[in-house]
């Protein structure tokens, strides 16, 4: 009778080994990315060449890769990370976090069209029809959400983006909550970032 436990038991060994080792590598990410980032910020700070390269792509620049970092679900590091290294190639605060803002929202809606697009193709799926009538039972509760995810949460809005997309919620709410919730999420961030190079 032990036998068959002990059987039952054995492959949980190997999947609780992989499930530590699959958090090791993201906290060795996270690590990682944080290091780049605060790197590029103080050697970016002292380089000339690269400060006058970032003050002459200008805003339109930095539009651009917010909306690229925006969408970017692989390496989500926003461009407001960079805070310090832009107000030193001569960026002011209040535009800067504007237009990051507004950069992250392009590439949010980006995603939210590919979920719309993905809605087309698993329209007959039943699970999705699950997700509906939740929707239609609390009609502002996925745009609430979002505007905190997107304001709060230092993760890829397009998890949050793209289901909304398949279960029909409507673009301007998408729009409105991802675009104020990413300016806030700008503003602490800006804030965050230049206290703790003040630190250095």
């Amino acid at each position: 009778m032990s036998e068959p436990a002990q059987d039952a038991a054995a492959p949980e060994a190997p999947r609780r080994r992989r499930s530590a080792l699959s958090i090791a590598w993201k906290v060795a990410a996270v690590a990682l990315a944080v290091a780049a980032i605060v790197w590029a910020n103080q050697v970016g700070v002292e380089n000339e060449q690269l400060l006058d390269a970032i003050a002459r792509f200008g805003y339109p620049g930095l539009f651009v890769v917010s909306a690229i970092s925006g969408f970017n679900v692989i390496i989500p590091i926003p461009a407001i990370s960079l805070f310090p290294l832009l107000m030193q190639a001569g960026f002011h605060p209040v535009p800067t976090v504007l237009v990051i803002g507004a950069g992250m929202t392009v590439g949010d809606m980006v995603g939210f069209l590919l979920g719309r697009l993905g809605r087309k193709m698993v329209e007959s799926g039943s699970w999705l029809r699950r997700l509906e009538r939740i929707r239609e039972g609390h009609r502002l509760a996925p745009y609430v959400l979002l505007f905190f995810y997107a304001s709060f949460a230092p993760l890829p809005n397009e998890l949050i983006v793209i289901p909304m997309a398949l279960i029909g919620c409507r673009w301007y709410g998408v729009l409105g909550a991802a675009l104020a919730g990413n300016l806030i999420f700008n503003a602490l961030a800006a804030a965050g970032f230049h206290g703790f190079f003040e630190l250095f």
